[in-house]
């Protein structure tokens, strides 16, 4: 199996890499052919490299995400969560408590 990063990477650079040489033959300045070159390279990328990204998109995921069910909890988040539903139910009428 291919690295995610490595292909949307490459895929990212090589379409910077065309679009910097087509305007550099063109005769474009060197700052303006970057700066083009950039955001069609993004255009470009955003458009036809879905496939690419959302397979890096699994990895970070993998790598750095939280999974449902591990034995780690976090114990602030749960005493905000409470703190929260105390003051929602304080700000209820007194026919609804």
């Amino acid at each position: 199996m291919k690295n995610p990063w490595i292909v949307f990477i490459a895929a990212r650079l090589g379409l910077f890499a065309g679009f910097l040489a087509i305007f550099l033959v063109l005769g474009f300045d060197w700052l303006y052919s970057a700066l083009v070159s950039g955001a069609l390279a993004l255009a470009v990328s955003l458009v036809f490299l879905q496939k690419q990204r959302d397979e890096l998109s699994k990895e970070i995921y993998k790598k750095f995400g939280k999974d449902q069910n591990s034995a780690t909890r976090d114990s602030d988040a749960d005493l905000e969560n409470r703190i929260l539903d105390l003051e929602k139910d304080d700000n209820k009428p007194e026919g609804e408590k």
